[in-house]
């Protein structure tokens, strides 16, 4: 199970013993170690093409976990897969909800004070 029988950059000694932490099976085959590193390591590296192409996009060096969110949100496949993931410092996702858009008139943008639905307005003595 060394990288140069497996050919995979993951180290499957440590992964066969999270895979022991984690209560997996009760026994756990060499196969079975090599099979879930393969696929690990794909879907890294296919997370981390479509988030270096987002950092080029905005012209960046650096990936950052904004680029890997949206990277994740604008592709189709692997937004079902990361449908419960919070990702802490990536944001949110770029875009305004379409019940926000509704009809502006006259009144939209007015403030509380002048819409009368504040009980004390600021700076009126009583």
């Amino acid at each position: 199970m060394t990288s140069k029988n497996t050919g995979l950059v993951f180290n499957c000694y440590s992964l066969k013993r999270r895979m022991k932490a984690a209560r997996v099976g009760r026994f756990i085959r060499p196969s079975s170690v090599v099979y879930m590193g393969a696929v690990l390591e794909y879907l890294l590296a296919e997370v981390l093409e479509l988030a270096g192409n987002c950092a080029r996009d905005n012209k960046r060096k650096v990936i950052k976990p904004r680029h890997v969110m949206m990277a994740v949100e604008m592709d189709d496949e692997l937004k079902p897969l990361f449908s419960d993931v919070i990702m802490p410092g990536s944001g949110v996702v770029p875009g305004v909800h379409t019940c926000l858009m509704g009809k502006r008139d006259q009144d939209t943008f007015r403030g509380w004070a002048r819409q009368g639905l504040s009980k004390t307005q600021v700076g009126a003595k009583e």
